[in-house]
């Protein structure tokens, strides 16, 4: 009916004659009331505080890390955890005893640096590492990583001297300094260095540690210097108290990191919801359906985090995960937000590929009350670079803590003595206890009875390998219950 009146319209117009009332009496009329505005009204508010919800999430995460540095003095021991402007060194590899508000790996030790720009740029010298894996991995407050410049396949790991700027600084570096624009006011670095799990090796990235130093531009001589950059002040926050106090918080946090230029389309809508990026939240301007919104938004939040925690991206038929690290992640807002809670500071897929799973190949969770197999045929193992590893690692099913078990053995991968089958083949277990005789080697300990998580992870891919991995062309294979074999 519709398409018709469109026709007698269209024919009329080439008549001379005015369609008005010749489509009036065919198209369908509604009426409006103030009801169906309230409804409208109310939907609209609610569709976008979800998103603005997942759009500011990595802020607020930004926060608690910057929380828990914001009043050190000195490095803490029990991960990679600094004052602001300083090198925080986690020597040790993650393990059971490790308690931190994301997922560690346990393949790299790690270095920590949470930057607060505002002040001039800091130059990380970084020592030559040409004997394993290691990467400089940038951040700004939003989570997304900035331009590498430290790594295998950037500089084959050359020693080199990298000055992090913010986004108002204006000036000229000192000669044989890299650039690395930060394009918000605060951002963080992430510096991981693969060991090899015994002592002697341990003692040489504690040296490689050693030898990396911050300075302050201003401090610069050619070279690092003694003095460190400035620890800023403690900021001093108004607290907030009532429904609202969640998107109070917010604004004050898109104001302190004013979100990069590649946000404009999503903040050209936040302005309904009254937050405009340098302006204070004020709920009492917005009309009563769009307050309503908004906090049936932040009711309904913490459920949407709590299904992307383990629905972060792409599901696989075989049951594994990933966020799709396509040109695109920067403005997937729900898979920005679950790496945040979950896979905090998360490589780019050049540098590292991570696939995660709480499921079986049945769709069943993974439990403890269970054992499981993973076997890859010969050509099933992904192709990695000369300094590159991939490993599987045991997480508990409902927090970030690696699992404790009688050998100590939280990941298992290529860089194990792993036991082949005569046919190329590989069978990892996947189970509590031991599976006995030669099968031990392959054995990842899961903890009995209890649900649980696990991390593929792929250090330095080969391209090809990316590329398939994400196309489905080649595909992790999946956890097989025992049972069913």
């Amino acid at each position: 009916m519709m398409k018709q009146a469109l026709l007698a319209a269209v024919s009329i117009v080439g008549f001379g004659l005015a369609p008005v009332a010749s489509y009036a009496q065919t198209a369908p009329q509604t009426v409006v009331t103030s009801e169906v505005d309230a409804e409208g009204r109310e939907a609209l508010a609610y569709s976008l505080a979800i998103q603005a919800y997942l759009y500011t999430y990595p802020l607020f995460i930004w926060e608690r890390e910057r929380l828990r540095r914001e009043n050190l003095t000195e490095a803490q021991s029990r991960g990679p955890i600094a004052p602001i402007n300083r090198l925080g060194h986690m020597n040790w590899l993650a393990n059971a005893n490790s308690d931190m508000p994301y997922s560690p790996n346990n393949d790299t030790v790690y270095t920590g640096v949470s930057l607060d720009l505002r002040a001039e740029p800091v130059i990380l010298d970084m020592p030559e590492i040409t004997d394993r894996y290691a990467v400089v991995q940038s951040v700004n407050a939003y989570m997304e990583n900035q331009t590498y410049h430290y790594s295998p396949r950037v500089n084959g790991g050359e020693a080199v001297r990298l000055a992090f700027v913010g986004p108002d600084w204006e000036g000229e570096l000192p000669e044989g300094v890299e650039r690395v624009d930060i394009d918000t006011p605060s951002g963080a670095l992430a510096i991981r260095l693969a060991v090899r799990r015994n002592e002697a090796d341990l003692a040489t990235v504690r040296g490689y540690q050693d030898q990396m130093s911050l300075t302050p531009l201003s401090a610069w001589d050619n070279g690092p210097t003694d003095v460190e950059p400035a620890i800023p002040a403690p900021i001093e926050r108004e607290t907030f108290e009532g429904p609202f106090a969640y998107f109070h918080q917010m604004a004050v946090l898109l104001t302190e990191n004013p979100p990069p230029p590649q946000h404009a389309a999503m903040n050209a809508t936040l302005w309904r919801l009254g937050l405009e990026p340098g302006q204070p939240f004020d709920p009492d301007a917005l009309d009563p359906d769009t307050r309503a919104g908004i906090l049936r938004a932040l009711e309904d939040g913490p459920a949407v985090m709590e299904y992307l925690r383990r629905n972060r991206g792409q599901r696989y038929p075989t049951g594994w995960d990933t966020a799709r690290y396509a040109d695109d992640i920067v403005f997937d807002y729900a898979a920005r937000a679950a790496i945040s809670l979950v896979g905090l500071l998360g490589n780019d897929p050049e540098e590292a590929i991570y696939f995660y799973t709480y499921f079986d190949s049945e769709n069943a969770p993974l439990d403890g009350s269970d054992r499981y197999r993973m076997h890859f045929e010969p050509d099933d193992l992904p192709e990695i670079n000369a300094l590159g590893f991939w490993s599987v690692t045991m997480y508990d099913g409902q927090t970030f803590l690696l699992v404790d078990n009688p050998i100590d053995r939280y990941s298992i991968g290529s860089r194990h003595s792993l036991q082949f089958n005569d046919d190329g083949s590989l069978d990892l277990y996947i189970q509590p206890e031991a599976p006995g005789g030669e099968r031990d080697a392959n054995w990842l300990p899961s903890p009995e009875g209890r649900p649980f998580r696990v991390t593929f992870r792929i250090y330095s891919p080969k391209p090809e390998t990316t590329q398939s991995l994400y196309d489905g062309e080649l595909a992790l294979p999946p956890l097989m219950p025992v049972s069913n074999q």
